[in-house]
Formats: structure tokens, C-alpha cells, sequence
């Protein structure tokens, strides 16, 4: 019991290190979700537009790996969501702070303008442990 402990032990200390080793990608991807009445669709996409600027400056600088923005008339009450993807975790809350930082310093009133036009919010936070984009 002890042994096969210790090898899974080894194995999960290891193996992200072989999966890098292999050429596959790792890092750690965030889904923040909210729900929003449709009519205030407009004035989101109003606002999510004094993001992009800012998620592109964290791009280039290479704090983030990607973001994206998602939107979607059907299926469940998530209807507007957001994806960050950096190295780790402690990446992206690094990434996090900053971008915070600056949209807060160039639009001082905009989380709390957002935050007025959606009723619910939840995030999940993934570790990648595989992927199949790009070249890999």
C-alpha cells in the first residue's frame, strides 16, 4: 500500500513535466459565466469593448496566453461568458489583479456598470491537461 502510495506520488509530481516533455500543452484556463437579461445585451457588448484593448495588451505582453468572449441565444440561462487561458494558475491570478488594475485606472465605473446588467455569476477554473490547437 505504501509503495503504490508513494509511486502515485511520483507520478503526480512527474508527470506534468513528461507531458511538457512530449510537446503537449498544459496551463490552467478560467470560465467565468453570467446570466443577463437579453435586453441588456447592448449595453454589455458596450462595455465589454473597453476590455478588449486591454486583454490584447496582456496578450502581447504574455501574461495571458488568450481570452475570449462568448455569447449564446439557446440552451441553459449562462448566456454570457468569458475564457482566460494562462501557464497556471498563480499566472492567472497575477493576470487577474492587473487587469483589474488597468480597467479600473481607464474606466473607473464599468465593473460596476456590469455588474448592475447581469443577475447571476459563477466561475470554474481547469487546469489543461491536454489540448490539440495550434501546432502541438
Amino acid at each position: 500500500m505504501i509503495r503504490s502510495g508513494l509511486a502515485l506520488a511520483l507520478l503526480l509530481l512527474f508527470a506534468p513535466g513528461l507531458h511538457a516533455q512530449q510537446g503537449r500543452t498544459t496551463g490552467f484556463l478560467v470560465h467565468q459565466l453570467m446570466v443577463c437579461p437579453s435586453s441588456n445585451m447592448a449595453e454589455i457588448n458596450r462595455l465589454d469593448a473597453l476590455s478588449r484593448p486591454i486583454l490584447d495588451e496582456l496578450v502581447e505582453e504574455g501574461v495571458i496566453r488568450a481570452w475570449y468572449m462568448l455569447r449564446h441565444g439557446w440552451g441553459d440561462e449562462w448566456n454570457v461568458g468569458y475564457i482566460t487561458v494562462a501557464d497556471s494558475h498563480r499566472a492567472w491570478l497575477d493576470y487577474w489583479s492587473e487587469y483589474l488594475r488597468r480597467l479600473r485606472e481607464r474606466h473607473p465605473t464599468v465593473l460596476a456598470d456590469f455588474q448592475a446588467l447581469c443577475t447571476m455569476h459563477k466561475d470554474n477554473m481547469y487546469s489543461i491537461r491536454d489540448s490539440g490547437t495550434g501546432g502541438t
